[in-house]
């Protein structure tokens, strides 16, 4: 399928946003997190601090290369107009749909994983981000969930349903990740329906 064309300001958004992100991870990596101060990481990149934090609202954030996640109406829409009955699966497609918001194609997954072996510390703010796109997903699960007419899955009754199949889509959202760091953020979807079908064989076959 080909790309739509990126527009020319938000190219030049997320080429000014990825100079940061590579000032920030450069500065960390040459002479570590208290090195990469906000206003090394500005000068390193030719930028002002106001320019700084109108990208990044954290030094943390630049030096990952990661933003708020966000639920995208293309996103919220395939979720809520699928004919499919397969409920498990299109709520782990929207888990990786809104994870994905989190990472441009200027943000590299080695550099990420190298960062954050280097400095563990990251890995609360990554932590932080993922479960904000966990209660994105949980907003419009328990939405639909009130829709009775709509959600039919075959699930029980409750609330707690749809907070354990969120749980569940997140599980299988991590397992991608740590299979291939970097499947779960491309376009194709091959990596994440295979590790749906692992988890629903694994599930039937210890019922």
């Amino acid at each position: 399928m080909q790309k739509k064309p990126v527009p020319l300001r938000e190219r030049n958004r997320l080429d000014t946003w990825a100079l940061i992100h590579n000032a920030a991870s450069s500065l960390a990596l040459e002479g570590g997190l208290t090195h990469a101060t906000v206003e090394a990481i500005a000068e390193s990149a030719g930028v002002s601090k106001r320019t700084f934090f109108n990208y990044f609202p954290t030094k943390e954030d630049a030096v990952l290369g990661i933003q708020a996640p966000t639920l995208t109406a293309d996103a919220e829409n395939a979720f809520r107009t699928s004919e499919s009955p397969d409920l498990f699966g299109r709520t782990v497609h929207l888990m990786v749909a809104v994870i994905r918001t989190m990472f441009p194609a200027e943000s590299f997954t080695s550099q990420r994983r190298e960062l954050s072996k280097q400095f563990p510390e990251l890995r609360k703010r990554m932590v932080e981000h993922v479960g904000a796109a966990e209660q994105l997903v949980e907003s419009v699960l328990m939405e639909r969930y009130n829709d009775h007419d709509a959600f039919r899955a075959g699930l029980p009754g409750g609330r707690d349903s749809a907070a354990a199949l969120l749980m569940l889509a997140g599980t299988v959202t991590r397992f991608t990740y740590k299979r291939d760091p970097g499947a779960a953020f491309s376009d194709g979807a091959g990596a994440v329906d295979e590790a749906i079908e692992i988890f629903r064989e694994v599930i039937q076959a210890t019922l």
